[in-house]
């Protein structure tokens, strides 16, 4: 598959995997799917969900890696979410703070910064196999999904963790 072709499916099959994602808790509210999937308005479950949506994309892209002649798909997975997550925020929270929440403008912003994670990361994806930063890459990931329901079920008092739906930072 040609580079930008790729890059432009794979953009828009993570953004789409956010949609049912972001209602996933509420239809099948166990801990469970909460470790993975928000369970409140807040920025953190959100910023967790986009980091699960990458894993499900790249756990499929680990199955049919072979057809595509594909390696590195966690490290690439690693880098694409993480790139992903800060170029969102870091453009997000400000204009939050500044004009409050623009469903539409959010959106966009969210694919923007899919498309971003994953143009920073696709070189990686074709880039001879390494076995070493794979298997550090998939720790890192558990590490990362331990922490994140860690968080959900015991959050911090900060804005990050804040739901203002609910006005709570406590999981619903």
């Amino acid at each position: 598959m040609k580079k930008w072709k790729y890059i432009l499916i794979s953009s828009i099959l993570i953004f789409l995997l956010n949609f049912p994602a972001h209602f996933l808790w509420e239809w099948i509210p166990n801990d469970f799917i909460g470790i993975f999937f928000p369970t409140n308005e807040s920025i953190f479950q959100h910023m967790k969900m986009i980091f699960t949506c990458f894993f499900l994309f790249y756990f499929i892209l680990f199955i049919v890696r072979k057809r595509f002649s594909l390696e590195n798909i966690f490290f690439t997975n690693l880098i694409s979410s993480i790139s992903c997550i800060v170029i969102f925020l870091v453009i997000y929270i400000p204009t939050y703070f500044r004009c409050g929440e623009h469903m539409a403008f959010t959106l966009i912003l969210l694919f923007f910064s899919i498309l971003i994670g994953q143009i920073t990361s696709y070189s990686h994806l074709k880039k001879e196999k390494n076995k070493n930063l794979e298997i550090i890459s998939l720790l890192l990931i558990f590490i990362l999904f331990g922490i994140g329901g860690y968080l959900t079920y015991h959050p911090i008092n900060h804005y990050f963790f804040w739901d203002p739906e609910h006005e709570t930072y406590e999981s619903n």
